[in-house]
């Protein structure tokens, strides 16, 4: 591969790993050179700050075609997972992931084939999101339904049958904690397996952060984000709307709805656009999506379909806490359950429940108890020998009892 193309498709896969992992872009800089140190067994007691810009392409990464072909990341405990941190780790295996699929569809063997048919059901995107986001079977549909939607009109114009353009601009609408914007992502990335997008640059913005610095630079900030992307995902888009009678929206959040309408009008069959906010089946002071596209119907009117998130059952969130504790290497100690399900009974029934960040924030209360009980047994503990200082805290480190859930609780019942 010529070296113009390779920094493009580096480009794509390291700006992919960005928002799949949630990185930053400083720490996506850091994090790109420590994998590749990691791969070239080296150290970390160098300077790996990129003093040419966080963004800019270096020597490090000019060896991305043969990072794809030889960074075993297959086996647990590999030597990446062992000295990149969590999210690193995920930043590597987006990266990865998404260079070496665009790279065998590259191939010009790859570009001679005409591809008749790829099921959304079949491509590794959707089974990615049925893996890591539990339950919204109703949500999942409709993205498949979507994903033939826009390919049955893609087939119908290879045919040159005359086709009214279906535009490419959904809302994903739910209660807080139902993984809309994770979805979001994923669906993106079925659209690009189909090959429905001509491309595969991805943004990711709140309504906040569509404004510029000073007046009259919103217009064109907002602009280069559709200019720029072949995707974009707008969160909370309502917050650019104050909804105070008594004060006026300000000028900047104007300028952004105003230059907002003109790109999603341009842009709604070559892009794919999403919108995504609370709404749906919650309550009428929260369903914030709801106000925003009544209040205004030049995005409203451009909006085709409408992807309903439905909030979660106690039992599922039993399933996302389990998950969340797995992914975070925890063993939950037998009865758990018991512990867990009443309390997300309850849960579920308050106007303000959170759905799955519930579950998150229940898990990081029981790491602090676990924690503060670690120190307390480290200071008060005496062990035959080093071997046996290492299992007993290992199986310290490793698990959640049910004492420390039922402790979790209270302390989460507390703060709320």
């Amino acid at each position: 591969m010529e070296e113009k193309r390779q920094k493009e498709l580096e480009q794509r896969s390291f700006e992919n790993a960005m928002y799949v992992s949630k990185t930053p872009a400083e720490e996506a800089a850091l994090t790109i050179q420590k994998i590749y140190a990691v791969y070239k067994n080296q150290g970390f007691d160098f300077a790996i700050i990129n003093d040419s810009g966080v963004m800019k392409f270096n020597n490090d990464r000019l060896k991305f075609l043969e990072l794809l072909a030889n960074a075993d990341i297959s086996q647990v405990g590999n030597k990446f997972e062992k000295r990149l941190s969590v999210q690193e780790y995920e930043f590597l295996k987006a990266y990865l992931e998404y260079g070496r699929y665009h790279l065998q569809h590259q191939t010009p063997e790859r570009q001679k084939q005409k591809i008749m048919h790829i099921s959304p059901k079949e491509t590794r995107a959707y089974h990615r999101l049925c893996q890591n986001v539990i339950g919204q079977q109703e949500m999942k549909r409709t993205l498949c339904k979507l994903g033939a939607v826009y390919q049955f009109a893609k087939k119908r114009e290879d045919y040159h049958l005359p086709t009214p353009p279906i535009h490419k601009v959904l809302a994903f609408i739910g209660p807080p904690g139902t993984a809309k914007t994770t979805s979001a992502r994923y669906f993106a990335e079925m659209m690009i397996e189909e090959e429905l997008l001509s491309g595969g640059s991805m943004a990711y913005v709140t309504g906040t952060q569509l404004k510029a610095k000073y007046v009259g630079q919103t217009s064109d900030k907002v602009h280069q984000i559709f200019e720029n992307n072949d995707i974009i995902i707008i969160d909370e888009a309502y917050s650019l709307v104050n909804y105070n009678e008594a004060e006026r929206t300000d000028n900047f959040s104007q300028e952004a709805l105003a230059q907002l309408c003109i790109e999603v009008e341009e842009h709604s069959h070559d892009k794919l656009i999403i919108f995504a906010g609370y709404g749906g089946d919650i309550h009428e002071k929260n369903n914030k999506m709801k106000r925003f596209l009544d209040e205004n119907p030049g995005i409203a009117s451009r909006i085709t379909f409408t992807v309903h998130f439905s909030p979660y059952s106690a039992k599922e969130m039993l399933e996302i806490f389990e998950a969340l504790a797995n992914n975070a290497t925890f063993c939950l100690e037998k009865g758990w359950e018991n512990v867990l399900l009443p309390f997300f009974e309850e849960r579920v029934k308050d106007e303000n429940f959170g759905n799955g960040r519930e579950a998150r924030r229940l898990l990081e209360h029981a790491m602090a108890v676990t924690a503060e009980k670690f120190m307390d047994w480290m200071e008060s503990c005496t062990f035959t020998s080093q071997a046996a200082k290492e299992r007993e805290e290992r199986q310290k480190l490793s698990v959640l009892t049910c004492e420390d859930l039922a402790a979790a609780i209270g302390e989460f019942k507390e703060q709320y």
